[in-house]
């Protein structure tokens, strides 16, 4: 046999030995285990309303299924600093109570590379032109989609990621847009030198609110209210939420990033000129609305207005679904003001445009963290777990559970109009589009009040609210909101509550961790 023949005889085994267990050219990378987590169990709870742990008991099963490890939800809510939370590893809560789960120390700080689209591998060096980079891998947590407010503050304190948004909130403005649209309006409301469509200031929607106050503007041969509010005691917190809406369009100035507190001093500013005008304004509403509208909740507010005693309401964009009866319903954001109080010349300024910054309720909606608690497999698989829910599949199912109505944060669903359509029948769909997108993304997003003991503030202005309406001077009753603040914030430890509040503004300098206590 030739030397050749030969050679090839020896090359052809080892050949096809390489081609059997594979090589490194252009081979696919190998896949992750089918159950990276099996064996470990998270445990889950809940701070606050219990009423969001159905929509979180529905998600586990396709992760377990996947994953291999097991979802553990406690049936109670658990208080902050209970042993229950500190056993917890992860944690759902909404945004105002950030600051007390972090006072308590319950939350891991998380990489930004949770939220990073994967990276694509890198190519082999090559000379040969028009030959492209490899391709990126899916990104199936596609967090870009998430409106900058909540991936940029809401889930932020200080400069620190400490949640991923599960659902958010928002205020619109809600109308019957028979009472709008009407020829018998529109010609009276001609004759009295006034424009029906949605206000752009709440000067504008105060003179709406009184033109429909008493007239039949839905010809039904009775008359009906303007507006409908919730000014009564609310354990939703509407009230003093579009209470501070109003404010922030007065208070908020653009060149300042504190609002209800001053920054350097933790002096409360909810009895300074801008509070005080609004809630003048906001009590003197009750004159346009029905009957017992000063004792209104959340939902005697909704009530009224699905019932077609009041033409205008003020709502949470996710109660769509509770508004009406089929008839046609408009919704637009909330007005602006056309002047702005700055704290540091202590004097109005008239703005160009409407000063509209969108105030967000309950700290912005509803977040979920992972616990410092949760550590070696378990704090891999918490995050895992945490990305899982906020990915654009769940988050699409979480918003369309009735049992829990909450506001998608992803500009992709939030263009899909109310999450039930058949409850919301006759809501304008692009109407609510657009005025929940313009909310969210507006220039200046104010989430509201985080830091420890929010519900204990709110609960002072709630008692200032109501004795405004009973007929105290709104000046009085703020100034008596505010000596419950410096007292409720002295009580605590004033330094470290400044320290919570700068970082809650997610803007200013502040040490990493707080003064004792």
């Amino acid at each position: 046999m030739s030397r050749l023949g030969t050679l090839r005889r020896r090359i052809l085994p080892l050949i096809l030995m390489t081609s059997a267990v594979g090589c490194d050219w252009g081979s696919k990378p190998a896949l992750p285990p089918a159950h990276p987590f099996k064996g470990v169990t998270l445990v889950i709870a809940a701070v606050g309303d219990p009423a969001v742990l159905p929509t979180l008991s529905a998600q586990r099963g396709e992760w377990s299924a996947n994953r291999g490890g097991e979802i553990t939800i406690r049936e109670k809510p658990v208080a902050p600093r209970s042993a229950e939370a500190k056993q917890a590893d992860l944690l759902l809560f909404r945004g105002d109570r950030l600051g007390e789960l972090v006072d308590a120390g319950l939350l891991l700080d998380l990489p930004e590379s949770l939220v990073r689209p994967p990276a694509a591998p890198e190519s082999p060096e090559s000379t040969n032109e028009g030959e492209t980079s490899a391709e990126a891998p899916p990104d199936p947590l596609r967090y870009s989609d998430v409106v900058p407010a909540y991936r940029d503050q809401v889930t932020k304190y200080g400069n620190v990621r400490l949640g991923l948004p599960y659902g958010g909130t928002a205020l619109v403005l809600v109308y019957h847009r028979d009472a709008f649209e009407g020829d018998a309006n529109r010609t009276a409301a001609k004759e009295a030198k006034l424009e029906l469509k949605p206000p752009e200031t709440w000067e504008q929607l105060d003179a709406l609110a009184k033109f429909f106050q008493g007239r039949d503007w839905n010809q039904d041969g009775k008359p009906e209210a303007g507006i409908t509010l919730a000014l009564g005691p609310d354990p939703e917190g509407l009230g003093e939420a579009t209470y501070l809406a109003r404010a922030a369009s007065l208070g908020q100035h653009h060149d300042q990033y504190s609002f209800l507190f001053d920054a350097d001093t933790m002096a409360p500013r909810i009895d300074t000129p801008p509070f005080v005008e609004a809630l003048e304004k906001h009590s003197a509403l009750k004159a346009s609305g029905p009957s017992g509208v000063e004792s209104f909740d959340a939902g005697a507010a909704r009530r009224a207005f699905a019932e077609r005693k009041a033409a205008i309401l003020i709502d949470r964009a996710e109660r769509a679904g509770s508004w009406g009866d089929g008839k046609a319903i408009g919704v637009a954001p909330l007005p602006g003001s056309e002047r702005v109080f700055d704290p540091a010349r202590q004097q109005f300024e008239t703005s160009t445009a409407p000063n509209r910054p969108a105030y967000l309720p309950d700290g912005g909606g509803w977040l979920v963290a992972v616990c410092t608690a949760a550590a070696g497999p378990k704090r891999e698989a918490a995050m895992d777990f945490a990305k899982y829910l906020v990915t654009p599949e769940v988050a699409n199912r979480v918003r369309a559970d009735p049992a829990f109505p909450i506001l998608p944060v992803r500009t992709s669903l939030i263009g899909q109009g109310p999450a039930d359509s058949r409850a919301s029948l006759g809501v304008d769909p692009r109407q609510w589009s657009d005025a929940v997108s313009r909310t969210l993304q507006a220039p200046r997003v104010v989430p509201g009040l985080r830091i420890p003991d929010t519900a204990g503030y709110l609960a002072d202005l709630a008692k200032g609210r109501a004795a405004a309406l009973q007929g105290e001077s709104a000046q009085a009753a703020l100034q008596g909101v505010a000596r419950a603040w410096t007292a409720r914030s002295e009580q605590r430890g004033l330094k470290r509550q400044l320290w919570h509040y700068r970082r809650s503004l997610n803007s200013l300098t502040t040490s990493p961790q707080p003064p004792p206590p």
